[in-house]
């Protein structure tokens, strides 16, 4: 039995509890709350160990945006940008263990094993310090889960739309007959839709950590050839501007915050865990090694070409054996980031379309694969229709991640930690992950439209 089917009835017992004069006790004889061990309670035959589960925290942040992070760095300049990865990175891993730390204090409280992020909000405002809005827990939880889908569902669409512009660049190099024929780019969308479709009926989280442990070699090997071709075309890095305008530097953070943030994973992948204790040591490792590769990768790839920078950035690579090589391992790996980000979508989709297949016994299965088909279509559709990601890269960064990475997490922590009567101190750190997630919001949005 998952917490998506007994939330309900959790949160209305701790109300009950919080509201009635009995004794815990009467509850749960002979157990006190405090003693309440999620991690015991959990049953999962396909739980993750720290390298699998950190595996997937690296490739679900180094994703598409780490292609287009040196054209970031020429929006921001060679300093601005350096120091405005790390500032972003700390911000980003602290939000993602506060969201696992505010996870963890609610299992404990209304006693389920896991949650997902829109649970979470909805258990944080439905049993909140703020008794007013308790009532309007559901619409939370709604507004939260679509602003996820509408994340998401935009990178998938972007994954699918570079993934198709490597193949065709490459295919069409390698092979004079298939040059002839000039297929557009929506047409290689259709055909790639093929080869994702296979990794996307992967239903157990599980067994998507071979693909995903392959995808972390890949982007190492991308990262440091990359960093090879920059540096062969690097001349005078004093030419290249310590910082630029102020928009620009809030088109640096758009690009950087898509290229990062890994919220919609965290819980996923907490609740995954063998040892979900440990979640948090799993968020700091992985993202020091996001942060690092985002760096290196748009360091060296603004050094090398400068303001001539385009993405991705395979595109600046001579066309020989070894880049070819190279970009075919970055559409492999982005395939294979692609089926980790569908999972998340899909998930809150099913939760509700699921429920009328209950009914039919050992037919589940096979309508959630059905469902899976047509969801990918709809993304197909999509990146068809919308076939140039450089401005939607940072609206999504800008306004999804900094709502749903900062803005939201910030708020269901001062909720959860008033419950716990924790100190003054982490309510103002909170405040200033929701206060720098709008500033980010506001400032991208304006950087768009000027």
């Amino acid at each position: 039995m998952t917490s998506l089917k007994t939330l309900q009835e959790e949160i209305s017992e701790f109300i009950q509890r919080e509201e009635s004069t009995v004794a815990s006790s009467h509850f749960y004889p002979g157990i006190e709350l405090a003693d309440y061990d999620f991690s015991n309670e959990r049953h999962n035959p396909y739980a993750t160990n720290l390298l699998e589960a950190t595996s997937y925290l690296v490739k679900g942040c180094l994703g598409i945006g780490i292609l287009s992070m040196h054209e970031a760095f020429m929006f921001g300049g060679i300093l601005a940008s350096t120091l405005g990865a790390i500032v972003i990175g700390i911000i980003l891993s602290t939000s993602m263990a506060m969201l696992v730390n505010s996870a963890q204090k609610m299992y404990t409280t209304i006693r389920v094993t896991r949650l997902s992020y829109a649970d979470l909000c909805e258990a944080a405002i439905a049993i909140g310090p703020l008794r007013k809005l308790r009532r309007y827990s559901k619409i939370f939880r709604y507004a939260v889960e679509c602003s996820v889908f509408l994340q998401m569902t935009g990178s998938c669409s972007i994954y699918q739309i570079v993934i198709a512009y490597t193949i065709k660049t490459v295919t069409e190099f390698v092979s004079a007959p298939v040059n002839e024929l000039q297929l557009s780019l929506r047409t290689y969308i259709f055909i790639i839709t093929i080869p994702l479709l296979f990794l996307c009926m992967i239903r157990t989280w599980k067994y998507l950590a071979p693909f995903s442990i392959v995808a972390d070699l890949f982007m190492g090997i991308c990262i440091i050839t990359t960093m090879f071709y920059s540096i062969s075309e690097a001349g005078d890095i004093i030419k290249r501007p310590l910082w630029k305008t102020v928009p620009g530097l809030f088109k640096f953070f758009g690009i950087c915050l898509f290229s990062m943030d890994g919220i919609p994973l965290v819980l996923p992948i907490e609740n995954n865990m063998r040892s979900p204790h440990h979640a948090p040591f799993v968020i700091h490792c992985g993202m020091v090694m996001v942060c690092m590769a985002t760096i290196a990768t748009g360091f060296f790839g603004y050094w090398g070409w400068g303001e001539n920078c385009r993405s991705p950035i395979t595109i600046h690579m001579p066309l020989e054996t070894i880049p070819i090589i190279l970009q075919f391992l970055v559409a492999t790996m982005l395939a294979a980031t692609f089926a980790i980000q569908f999972w998340v979508p899909f998930r809150i989709v099913w939760r509700y379309i699921g429920k009328s297949h209950d009914v039919v016994f050992g037919k589940r299965t096979r309508w959630e694969r059905f469902y899976r088909v047509i969801y990918l279509l709809f993304i197909t559709c999509l990146s068809t229709v919308f076939s140039q990601p450089d401005n939607t890269m940072i609206f999504l960064g800008n306004f999804f991640v900094s709502l749903n990475s900062l803005i939201i997490p910030g708020l269901i922590d001062i909720l959860v930690m008033c419950n716990a009567g924790q100190s003054s101190r982490t309510v103002l750190k909170d405040l200033f992950i929701a206060i720098s997630g709008l500033v980010f919001c506001v400032g991208g949005m304006y950087s768009l439209y000027i």
